[in-house]
C-alpha cells in the first residue's frame, strides 16, 4: 500500500510502450521485428535497436547512425527506470562488446552529449566489473 510519502520515480517518464511506439514511428523498418517481441520484453526490443545501430556502423551509414543516437538523446532524461536499464544493458553494452567494439573509440565521437555520457559511464562500470572478476 502506498503511503502519502510514496514517490514514484517513473511518474511523468516515458514508459516502454510509448518509447517503442515512437521508435517504430521514427524507424518504420523496425516495426515488424519490434512488434514480434512481447511488449514486456523491453531488453529484447532494445537489442533490436542496438543491432540496427551496429548495422549502420558496419555499413558506414553514419547519417542513419546519428539519427539512432539522436533518437536516444532526445529521450534519455524522460526514460522510465526500466528503459534506462535497457539503454545501459541492451544498447550501450551491445555497442561496447558487439561486432563493432573495436570501432567504438571513433564512433563515440559521433554520439550526442547525453548518450555519450551514459555510454562512458557504462564503459567505466563494465571495466570496473571485469577488473574485479
Amino acid at each position: 500500500m502506498k503511503s502519502e510519502n510514496w514517490t514514484d520515480l517513473d511518474d511523468g517518464k516515458i514508459n516502454p510502450n510509448e518509447y517503442y511506439s515512437e521508435m517504430i514511428t521514427e524507424f518504420p523498418i523496425l516495426k515488424n521485428e519490434i512488434e514480434s517481441e512481447e511488449s514486456e520484453m523491453v531488453h529484447s526490443r532494445m537489442e533490436i535497436f542496438s543491432d540496427y545501430s551496429i548495422e549502420q556502423i558496419k555499413t558506414k551509414k553514419y547519417s542513419e547512425l546519428k539519427r539512432c543516437f539522436e533518437f536516444q538523446e532526445s529521450r534519455i532524461e524522460k526514460l522510465s527506470s526500466e528503459l534506462i536499464n535497457a539503454l545501459n544493458v541492451s544498447y550501450c553494452e551491445s555497442l561496447l562488446l558487439g561486432d563493432c567494439a573495436n570501432e567504438m573509440t571513433e564512433i563515440k565521437k559521433l554520439m550526442t552529449p547525453k548518450l555519450k555520457r551514459v555510454y562512458a559511464e557504462y564503459e567505466k562500470y563494465y571495466a570496473e566489473l571485469t577488473k574485479a572478476a
